[in-house]
């Protein structure tokens, strides 16, 4: 009997699958979306194609089965992948393939329709912003559809200063009247104390009266004759959330919703006079001003904000002034006499190679798109909101000066061995497409979903760095090889795993399937050696190692297929019963140490006769107590995420979310360990 290649063999099968999967798609696309989008107006029409465009995502990020659904129109790659799987895992996933091909085909009818929609929105300007006009467009989806790149700057710049000049002058404003105040009074701590107990714990996130919003408000000093009522119910709610969330709602800020504002602060006021679009984010900045008083730092210490772009400026001349010995160093070695293009060509690559790896160490890398000359105003604006909002001034500006001086230097090498060695890259002449041959590859291999992810962020990150970076393409394509030099590695790792326990036959037809794939590869790949000098010099590394790999495996089971099965002792050790896990705090730790715990919650004042006693902004106090608490090993060393979730469990702390890190996390985080320091559990 003659045996057929794993493709041939599933190919009847398949296409048949892979066409009810498409057509059904098409067919329900037409029921449910266009059928129901005919009639509406664009803006309608284009609501609706978001939120189906957001639900099937949701239905992608859940499916298993990635690789199927971003390949669903690629029959060949996955006809390969689904054999590979079909045969070497011993599964029948004809039901998760139809589901794949057709939420990927649905998919990409709902973001077509997205894209000739988009093309269809009004043009909106700039000057339309500066007049006073609204687009729903921009202030319902939050994003620049129909903004040429250069107005929605100009916006984002216009935004981004105006918020930064009401909120920075009110809060010196109240700093300024709460000195005043508490130097009249006899216990001012307990005064300001008192103020913050009112902003974290008595407006609480899940406020939804407006009346009862107005009512706390009105107990703070800072509001102090000030017309509470002045304040829409409708439009107070709205923008209440801002209070609690990182994000800042640019997309609200225009002349037609601060514009009163704006006026009133040009009189220079001598009270709070910000409107419901632009309140709390006052009161949270001046919130940190509160909490760093209480943290020990003088109330009477005069408070001005900087001039942040003078700041900035200092930042990037001490960075320039660092550049030049480093050039002088580079230059010094490229042109001395006695060195060898050899010794020339490691000696840059090396020096290269250091600021590639001081690159891939920082994590926001957007600081490199803002580093652009025409991105100067959004470099100013970011880095104001940083500073003012996120009180992250030094660390920006150090931030800033490390990348200023990496951008330089990755450029100066770049264009010195491009110059001196005639060569438009540093490295890789022979390997440009070794990341398109891997992912070819792994078509033929056997994916899962944490591969299939991984690849994918890959491709994302290489070329969203590659266009909004500032930095030589170089630096990219390294990174996009190694990255996909190691997927390769991690793929061919667990292939060999899903060999080492495949069925016998099914692994030998897989081998000699894939081997016959490459050999005709080769073939082809020769015929082409004869007609195009460009491929003359290119590797064919990875497909040679996968060859190499399969015919390691081909060649065991040629040698060993005639070695009778080999015949286990009996087993005699008796099994370990492990304790099951639970998440119970009465069972994941002993009772000494569950009294201990609760002990240090209550004497940090987190809790009062073990119930949380806190405000929904302190949160993050307990994260920094267990954090303390693993890293002492008083507590096992679980996940984060649930050693917060059985401690809050106990206190009758609700949480809706991970605690994320936060100042307040870190601060508690330094007094229980100080805490475990002073009281030790033993």
């Amino acid at each position: 009997m003659i045996n057929k290649p794993i493709n041939t063999i599933l190919k009847a099968q398949f296409d048949t699958i892979h066409s009810q999967a498409v057509q059904k798609a098409e067919e329900d696309f037409k029921t449910n979306v266009l059928s129901k989008i005919k009639n509406l107006e664009h803006f309608e029409k284009f609501k609706f194609l978001i939120a189906e465009e957001e639900r099937v995502k949701n239905l992608i990020d859940e499916n298993k089965h990635p690789y199927y659904i971003k390949n669903h129109s690629s029959v060949d790659w996955l006809l390969s992948q689904f054999s590979s799987r079909h045969f070497l895992l011993n599964v029948d996933e004809f039901a998760e393939l139809k589901e794949a091909v057709y939420l990927g085909k649905i998919n990409y009818l709902t973001h077509q329709r997205v894209s000739d929609l988009k093309k269809q929105i009004p043009k909106f300007t700039y000057n339309d912003f500066l007049s006073g006009k609204e687009c729903k467009y921009l202030i319902t989806f939050d994003n620049q559809y129909n903004i040429e790149k250069e107005d929605y700057y100009k916006m984002v710049t216009w935004q981004s200063d105006k918020l930064i000049k009401v909120v920075s002058y009110e809060v010196e404003l109240l700093v300024k009247n709460h000195q005043e105040y508490c130097s009249n009074i006899d216990e001012p701590l307990e005064f300001l104390n008192q103020q913050i107990q009112i902003l974290e714990e008595d407006l609480i996130e899940s406020l939804n009266d407006a009346k009862e919003i107005k009512r706390i408000l009105s107990k703070l000093f800072a509001f102090k004759g000030f017309d509470i009522d002045s304040f829409n119910d409708e439009l107070l709610l709205y923008n209440y959330p801002s209070f609690f969330n990182d994000r800042i709602e640019f997309r609200r800020l225009n002349p037609s919703t601060i514009g009163k504002v704006l006026t009133k602060l040009s009189s220079e006021p001598k009270t709070l006079f910000s409107n419901e679009y632009i309140v709390f984010y006052t009161l949270d900045v001046f919130l940190s001003w509160l909490r760093d008083v209480v943290k020990g730092k003088s109330i009477q210490a005069p408070f001005k904000y900087p001039v942040w772009e003078d700041l900035l400026n200092q930042k990037i001349k001490e960075a320039e002034n660092e550049i030049q010995p480093i050039i002088d160093k580079i230059q010094d070695f490229v042109f001395n006499s006695t060195k060898s293009k050899k010794e020339i060509r490691n000696y840059l690559r090396n020096e290269f190679e250091k600021q590639i790896d001081k690159y891939n160490a920082i994590e926001e890398k957007q600081i490199f798109y803002l580093l652009r000359d025409e991105n100067k105003n959004p470099l100013i604006s970011d880095f104001k909101i940083n500073a003012l909002f996120n009180n992250e001034e030094q660390e920006y500006l150090k931030n800033l000066k490390e990348a200023y001086i990496l951008q330089n230097i990755s450029w100066h090498i770049s264009l010195t061995f491009n110059e001196f060695f005639d060569s438009k890259t540093i490295y890789f002449k022979k390997d440009t497409g070794s990341h398109l041959m891997i992912l070819s590859l792994t078509k033929d291999m056997v994916l899962d979903k944490e591969l299939s992810i991984e690849l994918d962020e890959a491709m994302d990150s290489f070329f969203k760095e590659m266009y909004t970076t500032s930095l030589p393409l170089d630096i990219h394509f390294y990174n996009h090889r190694e990255k996909y030099s190691r997927i390769f590695e991690k793929s061919i790792t667990r292939l060999q795993g899903v060999l080492d326990n495949a069925e016998p036959n099914n692994k030998v037809l897989y081998i000699q399937s894939r081997l016959k794939e490459l050999r005709h590869r080769e073939l082809k790949f020769r015929s082409f050696l004869g007609r195009k000098k460009d491929f003359k010099d290119k590797e064919d590394k990875y497909p040679n190692l996968f060859k190499e790999f399969l015919s390691i495996e081909a060649e065991f089971i040629k040698e060993t297929v005639q070695i009778l099965p080999v015949t286990l002792l009996p087993n005699k050790t008796e099994s370990l019963i492990l304790e099951k896990e639970t998440d119970s705090f009465k069972t994941f730790v002993t009772q000494e140490k569950q009294d201990y715990i609760l002990k240090i919650l209550e004497d940090l004042a987190i809790t009062k006769d073990g119930v949380y006693n806190l405000g929904d902004r302190s949160k993050g106090t307990v994260r920094g107590v267990i954090e303390a608490l693993r890293e002492e090993h008083i507590i096992p060393k679980l996940s984060l995420k649930r050693l917060c979730d059985i401690i809050a469990n106990q206190i009758n702390l609700e949480l809706k979310s991970k605690l994320d890190w936060s100042n307040t996390s870190d601060d508690y985080h330094k007094k229980a360990k100080q805490y475990i320091k002073n009281n030790p559990l033993h």
